[in-house]
């Protein structure tokens, strides 16, 4: 990040109130600095596009990864940033991966509404809906490398921060997935505290029989 702000804003300075302070906390301001200069210059952000993708891949911090992320959305496209966290969900670190499964979250274009009736009803704008329906294959591409990512993981902790990006129904993955999808599905049965969340958001979220 240090680096990233050498180039956005060389004359900043890290406030003085701040030496002292945490870690986390200095982080926390370098971010929101770092956020600003990019969402001020999308010329210069498409051309550090690597760096700032590395960084908010590196940040792990589920709320602020949306000030490095959306910038990043913004100057070079949806499709653009989806694609390198895919990459990195694919060969990254497992930090990588992690920062990866929380930047993914804010590169996903947001449903529209045309009103609070249609928000009730379900009913998204058409260019809203299109918008995501474009991107439909990099979404089928990131739960493939999720599930991969899961299953070769063998770091604990790891793999429960992955299992928040899976779905357990089957008809989310492609049939040549089938399989894969049936081993993660029974490690995760086979779990439930460590996977509660996971099974909890398909009960609440799984179609009444």
């Amino acid at each position: 990040m240090d680096e990233l702000l050498a180039i956005f804003c060389p004359d900043w300075e890290l406030p003085a109130i701040m030496e002292g302070a945490h870690q986390y906390h200095r982080n926390e301001v370098k971010r929101y600095q770092l956020g600003e200069a990019t969402a001020q210059d999308p010329a210069v952000t498409r051309q550090h596009v690597g760096l700032l993708t590395q960084a908010a891949v590196h940040d792990q911090c589920r709320s602020g990864i949306r000030q490095l992320i959306q910038p990043l959305v913004t100057a070079c496209g949806h499709r653009q940033i989806q694609a390198a966290i895919i990459d990195y969900m694919r060969t990254g670190s497992n930090r990588e991966k992690v920062g990866a499964s929380m930047a993914w979250y804010f590169a996903r274009p947001g449903l529209q509404y045309a009103s609070m009736g249609d928000l009730r009803r379900g009913v998204p704008a058409e260019e809203s809906k299109a918008a995501l329906e474009a991107l439909t294959d990099l979404r089928n591409d990131y739960r493939s490398a999720c599930l991969s990512a899961f299953l070769a993981c063998e770091d604990p902790q790891t793999r429960q921060d992955l299992s928040l990006e899976l779905s357990l129904a089957p008809a989310d993955y492609p049939a040549e997935l089938r399989n894969s999808h049936e081993k993660a599905r029974l490690i995760i049965e086979a779990d439930p505290e460590r996977y509660h969340r996971l099974l909890e958001r398909c009960t609440h979220t799984s179609p009444p029989t």
